[in-house]
């Protein structure tokens, strides 16, 4: 009925991928009100994630020991990066917006490959790393807990 740490957060990482999706559509159909939009709405639920990952589950992990080939200050810049582009791209997209122009569309798109090229490492590092090594330290109870303190699910 419930599920675990892993699979929850792992669920909101895929969650998270399609609402990018739904924005970078929206760019390529030159939709560029409705691909602002979008973007906010992911930037709403990132943000919002990654907030949760460093209030409650960061914390813990430190507090276990963490894997030493990937401490809590790793994922800390990844999210501060994360965070950096999505900003960023809220202005490009804001600027399009204002005014069309495909060489800035671009510019966008090339941008957003080096993004998703980080969140794909992110993802990779707490799909192999951070929840595995968590999953093998928390009871089931334990992981309940930090699921239920959550601000942020796939829901919103």
């Amino acid at each position: 009925m419930s599920l675990d740490l892993h699979t929850a957060m792992m669920g909101l990482h895929d969650d998270l991928a399609a609402r990018f999706f739904v924005h970078q559509r929206a760019l390529l159909d030159r939709d560029y009100a409705t691909a602002a939009a979008e973007l906010q709405r992911y930037r709403s639920a990132l943000f919002a994630h990654a907030a949760d990952e460093e209030r409650l589950v960061l914390p813990r992990y430190e507090q276990l020991g963490g894997a030493p080939d990937a401490p809590v200050r790793l994922f800390l810049g990844e999210h501060e990066n994360l965070r950096r582009f999505v900003d960023e791209f809220v202005q490009r997209t804001a600027a399009l917006c204002e005014r069309p122009d495909d060489r800035v569309l671009l510019e966008l798109l090339d941008r957003q490959a080096t993004f998703k090229n980080l969140v794909l490492h992110h993802d990779l590092r707490e799909r192999n790393v951070l929840y595995p090594f968590l999953a093998a330290r928390l009871s089931a109870a334990e992981q309940g807990k930090l699921l239920a303190a959550r601000k942020w699910s796939s829901g919103g």
